[in-house]
């Protein structure tokens, strides 16, 4: 991405930062309800099983961390105690027997990913009884992708072995930012030897791809710190980083009230980060940028899907290798299975007595309807390609483009005139300039974004 290095754009700043979704997926999860549980989760199951020819991917949520970081948003439980881990397993394990039991012909496993928390919280013993516990079901094809996160200070050699003797071949590090006032701000002690250390040793193994996972807009972040983080980041050239906006939502997690507020980047300096980096990776990086916020080396399979338009985008992030179902297991998880969303308890007490109960520990869910699947559509091409040929939408509504969505090809004609978008008479283009507001595009899209419920329930889109 080549951006303008001049003038900040600070009108477009004003004019679209908001509270809107990251959409990892469409309907977005404040969408889903109860409504959709036990019984309509074992039909999507089954209906699934009927796709015997298809491959699936699984995503494992680990919630274990020895601390919590102050910006983190994702479901952790912060202890200790081995006797809570082994104990999580067991039901775990449970969770996976009943769910394969249901989808008795779905025997092959193209993608596996591991997140948390920290999966690496885990001993190497505990690493290979679950991922046992998954071959047990499922054979994992030749060219699967096999992902794990993990947080360097806690990582040892052995767990790496133990998980490249697995089979795993990506691996992705919580680095955020590199600075140390930045990461005491944060709650984070991660010192650039730690990073570089665990790399080197990923490197030694052989595993195929590892990714940095980078985020902009923390307390304490200015430029000067910023460059520091890019400096190490490109020394050490990970193969893919992920640069995520940080979202500040106190209401939903109460231990990011402790962040200095005060710390905190404008608007403006927030978006210059995203700019700088973007420069720099792919300036001097050599990197190239795919979908979204992440970057890979030019060689990846990632960098080729983006210039032929084909790469998607699930719950475990970009991937060239789509699959028709991805089934997600432990507290919090979420699945997609067909034209249906679910997802787990979120407390583990919640999440424990359902699984104890015989139950699958379903929480809400969602059932798309052809307009959501249509809009869906559009939303992952837009976040993926920042492309959208109208015929692949047509294909699936059974209706011309414009006339289903005369409205938002009106506000598109604003946004073409403050050159983020370019509105073609088959295609709808995003600038290099749009790129930095690609969830305000999505935003047009979205069925069940009324304005006055906007505020409050998303992060800033800046």
């Amino acid at each position: 991405m080549t951006l303008p290095q001049s003038e900040a754009p600070a009108e477009l700043v004003a004019k679209y930062d908001r509270s809107g979704p990251r959409y990892t997926s469409y309907p977005t999860a404040p969408v889903w309800t109860d409504a959709f549980g036990q019984a309509e989760w074992v039909a999507a199951l089954r209906q699934a099983d009927e796709r015997a020819d298809q491959p699936i991917a699984v995503y494992v949520h680990l919630p274990f961390c020895q601390r919590r970081c102050l910006f983190c948003a994702c479901n952790v439980v912060i202890t200790k105690r081995e006797d809570v881990v082994e104990e999580y397993l067991a039901r775990l394990f449970l969770e996976i027997d009943r769910t394969a039991a249901e989808m008795p012909k779905r025997r092959r496993l193209s993608g596996l990913h591991w997140g948390g928390g920290t999966p690496t919280h885990l001993t190497s013993d505990q690493i290979t009884r679950l991922f046992r516990k998954i071959e047990q079901h499922w054979t994992i094809l030749p060219d699967a992708e096999l992902s794990i996160e993990v947080h360097p200070p806690v990582t040892s050699r052995e767990q790496l072995e133990t998980l490249r003797g697995l089979g795993f071949n990506r691996i992705s590090f919580g680095v955020q930012d590199m600075d140390g006032e930045v990461q005491e701000l944060i709650g984070r002690d991660q010192t650039v030897d730690q990073t570089e250390g665990t790399l080197a040793v990923c490197r030694e193994l052989g595993f195929s791809s590892v990714n940095f996972d980078l985020v902009y807009g923390l307390p304490g972040q200015t430029a000067a710190t910023w460059d520091f983080t890019l400096d190490n980041v490109l020394r050490l050239r990970p193969d893919r980083l992920a640069i995520y906006s940080y979202a500040h939502v106190p209401w939903l997690h109460s231990h990011q009230k402790r962040m200095p507020m005060e710390r905190m980047p404008e608007p403006e300096l927030k978006l210059e980060l995203l700019r700088t980096a973007a420069r720099r990776l792919c300036g001097e990086g050599g990197y190239a940028e795919i979908g979204f916020d992440h970057f890979a080396v030019k060689e990846d399979e990632l960098a080729r899907a983006v210039d032929e338009k084909r790469l998607y985008r699930n719950f475990m992030g970009y991937t060239v290798r789509p699959a028709s179902d991805y089934v997600g297991f432990g507290v919090t998880a979420i699945s997609e299975v067909g034209s249906a969303f679910a997802q787990t308890h979120g407390k583990l007490n919640r999440w424990n007595e359902a699984v104890d109960d015989g139950e699958f520990a379903v929480a809400r869910g969602h059932q798309l309807s052809l307009d959501d699947r249509v809009r869906k559509l559009i939303i992952e091409r837009v976040m993926c390609n920042q492309w959208l040929g109208f015929d692949e939408v047509e294909a699936l509504a059974g209706r011309p483009f414009q006339e289903l969505f005369a409205g938002q090809w009106q506000a598109l004609a604003e946004m073409e005139a403050d050159g983020l978008v370019e509105r073609g008479p088959r295609h709808l283009g995003i600038t290099e300039m749009g790129r930095l507001f690609l969830r305000n595009v999505c935003m047009l899209f979205d069925a069940y974004l009324p304005e006055e419920e906007v505020e409050g329930r998303f992060s800033r889109t800046v």
